[in-house]
């Protein structure tokens, strides 16, 4: 790969800076904060509790037999004090879908649905009022119940879990001296096996500032930190039986699915009195697909109603006649700015890999027609995370996953220990059509997500 003479501007790599640290750290200090991946939309950077900042799906390591889904939302919450709450939001039908067909539409939904009990005395802001051990206590004075429903196309919906316990915001060491015993709590089992945890958690994004500098804004020089490194957010993890999940219940034969997460805002007539239906404000499938592929996602710089915004609000079914979005996809901004910042000469565009790769699939990987039993016919380009569940557990999980000989993870999945930002930078610069590209990422200094994850359900780490 060619290499050119680098001369940059200190005031680039200022500006730079100012834009990502607005964006980020306006979150915890206003209340608001960004999108799918923490800075994506617009939209949703008004809107932090229907804001979707991650999706992970991996097969479960202690339970080859199951897929573990985590949907996390409402991203940077400051670390654990008595002022600090971070309900999830009642109002809102909150979805992981799974398409086992491949044809963009869910074969199953699992539909999160929230209730609030606030009996908080004047001038408690905690969820609690004295120190507890458990979510029964007579302390817990904001309590959280929800509804998980399994949805099925022509079936009714069958109630997974009624009046689940969520474990509240974390309050600080004094008030709540356990809250693993809370999250225990607040996790439960369901019907024909698996189970599902709700409450708060340590944020697990492997987020590198300085690549994502060079990805976003073509410009070098970038210190290199994690700005989630010290924050929570809220997840609803699943873990589910494979065959659950599978075409025809049989993942033997049809092991490929895809998984994308939605949230969807309870609407009103004009008169404000009965229920519309709901309405999609949030949407997420591939880790940070929006910042590397819409130049106007990120909602310091972002334009209100832009193609970001428009995808929040779209199904993964109407992506293969969105011309704008695959025109974006065949022709990314993020090479240009990597090799400005690099010195690195970036494949030209067109870049009809990139439309295989995030519409598609990875070819004898993750692609649904890897499925025996699936008509190739019906196939449908979509932007979702996909996984083959075949895939087996690897016992040395590496960062940067396809590229470091480990055949799991992102983009096969996402696990908590995969750096989605450096795989991203890499196949933008060619890497899956054989550019060299090691020398983007391997002097890195962020190796490892801010906290590391348990080695059993719900894999989460304690909120900070």
């Amino acid at each position: 790969m060619r290499v050119r003479q680098l001369t940059k501007p200190a005031a680039g790599t200022a500006l730079a800076c100012a834009l990502l640290m607005g964006g980020w750290f306006a979150g915890p200090v206003s209340g608001r904060a960004g999108a799918a991946s923490h800075v994506d939309a617009p939209s949703t950077f008004a809107d932090p509790p229907r804001d979707g900042s991650d999706l992970y799906v991996f097969t479960s390591p202690d339970a080859p037999d199951m897929v573990t889904i985590a949907a996390d939302y409402h991203p940077l919450q400051l670390a654990g004090n008595p002022l600090a709450l971070y309900p999830f939001a009642s109002d809102t039908r909150f979805e992981v879908h799974v398409d086992s067909s491949g044809d963009a539409r869910p074969d199953v939904t699992y539909r999160y649905t929230f209730r609030t009990q606030d009996d908080r005395p004047l001038g408690t802001r905690s969820a609690v009022s004295a120190p507890v051990r458990s979510l029964k206590d007579k302390a817990v004075v904001f309590r959280q119940t929800y509804t998980l429903e399994e949805l099925r196309p022509g079936k009714q919906p069958q109630t997974l879990v009624e009046e689940g316990a969520v474990a509240p915001s974390y309050a600080g060491k004094r008030l709540m001296p356990d809250y693993d015993a809370l999250r225990k709590d607040a996790t439960a089992a369901l019907p024909g096996g698996g189970r599902t945890y709700v409450g708060q958690i340590a944020d697990a994004f492997l987020f590198n500032v300085g690549q994502y500098a060079k990805i976003r804004f073509g410009i070098p020089l970038v210190p290199e930190f994690n700005p989630v490194a010290l924050t929570n957010s809220n997840t609803m993890t699943l873990q589910l039986p494979k065959k659950a999940l599978a075409l025809r219940g049989d993942p033997g034969r049809n092991p490929v699915i895809g998984v994308w997460a939605t949230a969807s805002r309870q609407s009103l007539d004009v008169t404000g009195k009965e229920d519309a239906g709901y309405a999609q404000v949030s949407r997420m499938g591939q880790p940070h697909f929006l910042e590397t592929m819409f130049p106007d996602s990120l909602p310091v710089i972002g334009v209100p109603g832009g193609l970001s915004d428009q995808f929040q609000a779209r199904k993964p079914e109407q992506d293969a006649e969105w011309d704008a979005m695959i025109k974006q996809v065949r022709e990314p901004f993020g090479p240009r700015n990597i090799g400005f910042a690099t010195g690195a000469e970036p494949p030209a565009n067109p870049r009809p890999d990139l439309v295989r790769y995030h519409l598609h699939g990875l070819e004898k990987v993750n692609v649904h027609t890897l499925n025996k039993d699936v008509d190739p016919s019906a196939v449908r380009p979509a932007e979702v995370l996909r996984l083959n569940m075949a895939t087996p557990v690897t016992s040395k999980p590496q960062s940067e996953t396809l590229f470091a000989d480990d055949p799991q993870g992102y983009p096969n999945g996402r696990r908590f220990v995969d750096d989605a930002d450096a795989i991203q930078m890499r196949i933008l610069m060619g890497g899956l059509i054989g550019a060299k590209t090691d020398f983007l990422t391997k002097h890195s200094l962020i190796k490892s997500p801010p906290k590391a994850s348990t080695g059993t359900f719900p894999y989460r780490a304690l909120p900070h």
